[in-house]
């Protein structure tokens, strides 16, 4: 039987405020071969990018302040407390761990950490223009191309695409573990409107969400296994509450038969994203969410983007998810969304959520149920197919609005059971 269960409550709660916190310097390295001079030249609290062609790199030097050790065929990085310059999309190579000083969350997620005993990594720059091409979307997602709806743009570059996501590109045997993140993206762009990612973490795959554009792809755009991310906290270390990040984290559909396998997310806190909370989008099996805490989001908070393909054993349990929608003054957002899965479960998740939108939700049909009008829904976008799937929302605490509502589809063999 394939399920996806929810355990939910909605209230409503405040977001906290956030400290500043001075950027660093750039630096530069133009040998690929000087990991060691870097880790001589590490001896500051403000640390620059240069980081990045270590880890890029193949090398394990066991000295300086991020010193390496490995452990079988895995190269083990452990970072000090201080703050890193993030200039890109930075690849973390198959079996390679980035591990921070220290986990920066607390029993109470809401309590910022003392930076200055944390590891931090900061974003260079950030979207701040809204018309940026980002995606290559057309201009109305909903309507197929034609004169009167073309692209947002079609000069996108790869080179482009990274410097637009700067973050995490994790491969197969990855472990990123005890970090903080800052964004600096201002709004999300039109062209991510149809969302195509711009995650603190992703994995390789298509930039477009449909893989069209096949020259256009991050990393080498093939699926991956074995990556774990573990106790970090985004989006809360800059003064500024608009500074964040577009997603926590994006897997992105692949035009491969095999899917991407065993994503692990345990331990994250994100104070605040432009677009989704996290987003298992396209050919996705055996995944999980666990422990995790996720506020402020510009749209949904936890979502399966399955679409046809044949996505299963996704599990999201013990999850908060606070004002989905509320980045973007709940013109859209749930706390569970669902767009495709065969089999998915979302196990004592907790949401608390703004009033109902029905005013001016970007989805005006039925009275703006997607305004967080319910605590899931069940979308029929972008060839979203449920046939042979049961939902199972075990446990739904009332609270005066639907458990599940925007249930779109219409073709049979899918049951909704609420116990």
């Amino acid at each position: 039987m394939r399920a996806v269960a929810l355990c939910l409550a909605a209230l409503l709660v405040r977001s906290q405020g956030t400290e500043d916190a001075a950027l660093p310097e750039d630096d530069e390295c133009s040998s690929g071969e000087c990991a060691v001079d870097l880790l001589q030249k590490f001896q500051k609290a403000e640390y620059g990018e240069e980081w990045v062609q270590l880890i890029e790199g193949s090398t394990c030097p066991s000295g300086g302040s991020i010193p390496c050790e490995m452990r079988g065929s895995w190269r083990h990085f452990r970072f000090p407390a201080g703050v890193f310059a993030v200039p890109r999309q930075v690849s973390v190579p198959e079996k390679t761990v980035i591990e921070g000083v220290a986990n920066p969350n607390s029993n109470d997620p809401r309590t910022k950490p003392n930076y200055r005993s944390q590891t931090v990594f900061v974003a260079n720059s950030g979207v701040s223009n809204h018309r940026i091409c980002y995606c290559q979307n057309l201009e109305r997602t909903w309507e197929p191309l034609s004169p009167r709806n073309p692209y947002h743009c079609q000069s996108l570059t790869n080179e482009e695409v990274k410097r637009l996501r700067p973050g995490f590109l994790m491969y197969s045997n990855t472990l990123v573990k005890n970090i903080a993140y800052q964004g600096k993206d201002t709004t999300r762009p039109s062209d991510n409107g149809a969302l195509c990612g711009g995650g603190v973490f992703e994995t390789p795959g298509c930039v477009h969400n449909q893989c069209l554009f096949s020259h256009l792809i991050t990393g080498n755009g093939q699926p991956v296994s074995n990556v774990r991310i573990e106790n970090v906290r985004l989006n809360d270390f800059s003064n500024d509450p608009n500074h964040a990040s577009q997603l926590a984290v994006w897997v992105a559909q692949t035009t491969a038969q095999a899917p991407t396998r065993d994503v692990h997310v345990t331990g994250l806190v994100a104070m605040f994203l432009h677009a989704d909370g996290i987003n298992f989008h396209g050919f996705v099996q055996d995944a999980k969410v666990q422990d995790t805490y996720i506020q402020n989001t510009g749209d949904d908070i936890y979502a399966v983007w399955g679409s046809h393909f044949d996505t299963r054993n996704i599990l999201f349990e013990r999850c908060v998810g606070v004002d989905a929608g509320r980045a973007r003054q709940n013109h859209y957002g749930s706390c569970v969304a669902v767009y495709g899965a065969k089999e998915a479960t979302f196990r004592d998740v907790t949401c608390f959520a703004p009033d109902q939108n029905r005013r001016d939700c970007y989805d005006p049909k039925n009275g703006g149920e997607t305004c967080n009008g319910c605590l899931g829904i069940i979308k029929q976008s972008f060839d979203a197919n449920y046939r042979g799937s049961v939902y199972d929302l075990s446990n739904p605490q009332s609270n005066g609005r639907p458990i599940v509502c925007n249930n779109e589809w219409r073709d049979g063999g899918l049951e909704v059971r609420v116990s």
